[in-house]
């Protein structure tokens, strides 16, 4: 399904960023996989298709240092173009009071979600724009349009923004063949809610419409492997919730 095509995946190591990486190389996709410190999931990937090692690169890289990404980037696209952006980073939720904030805080998040966002596609676009085709698709939360909780207002602001950026390129792309869309998920079962209280877990699950659950991984990327393929090609400035029913338009 994804036979040629070249996906680059920031933040590739977590745990939608496995289950996304995992089922574009089972479609046969050659991926860039962008890790910062842990790569213990990319590693699994390798172990799972080792007939499909030659199409897997792995780039150690710290999206928020802007040398070290440019020089990692320059080096990728002067090999081949890069025909599909995915950007999932993220960093461990504090939950910190907002006024206990400093803007350090919430620049942090931006830096990560945005920036860095908006450097690599300073990279990768002029490519796309060359073959008149090209997806780049955001990872962001059900919290920029549902009701915010308490104490990780650093996290949604960010995404918040990378929403914003997501549906200006959107606009301003379109023309070029570019689609630029964004997946909203709810909680997903990651290890990013292991310290979440139980009881909390279990209330929040309980309001879910679809089967009283949380996402699984596998759930997010399958719909980031429908935005990949064609069926998706008449889909831009979108941000699809993945949420069970918890969120709706």
């Amino acid at each position: 399904m994804l036979s040629g095509k070249r996906i680059l995946i920031a933040g590739a190591n977590g745990g939608i960023g496995y289950a996304i990486s995992n089922l574009l190389v089972k479609h046969n996709a050659k991926v860039i996989l962008f890790y910062h410190k842990n790569r213990q999931n990319i590693d699994r990937i390798i172990k799972d298709h080792p007939d499909k090692v030659q199409k897997i690169e792995i780039c150690q890289v710290d999206l928020t240092n802007e040398k070290e990404l440019e020089h990692v980037l320059s080096s990728i696209v002067n090999i081949n173009s890069i025909d599909i952006f995915i950007h999932l980073p993220t960093y461990p939720t504090q939950h910190k009071d907002i006024m206990k904030m400093d803007w350090l805080d919430f620049q942090r998040h931006i830096e990560l979600q945005s920036k860095a966002f908006f450097q690599i596609t300073k990279f990768v676009v002029p490519y796309m724009k060359k073959q008149k085709m090209g997806k780049i698709i955001s990872i962001l939360t059900s919290y920029v349009v549902d009701r915010p909780p308490s104490g990780i207002s650093d996290y949604v602001v960010s995404k918040y923004s990378l929403l914003g950026l997501s549906k200006c390129m959107a606009t301003e792309l379109g023309k070029f063949g570019i689609r630029v869309n964004s997946i909203s998920p709810s909680i997903v079962n990651t290890s990013l809610i292991d310290k979440l209280p139980t009881k909390f877990k279990e209330i929040t699950s309980s309001q879910i419409p679809l089967e009283n659950r949380f996402a699984e991984p596998i759930e997010i990327a399958g719909v980031a492997l429908f935005l990949c393929t064609e069926y998706a090609n008449y889909i831009t400035g979108e941000n699809i919730l993945v949420t069970g029913g918890h969120s709706m338009h």
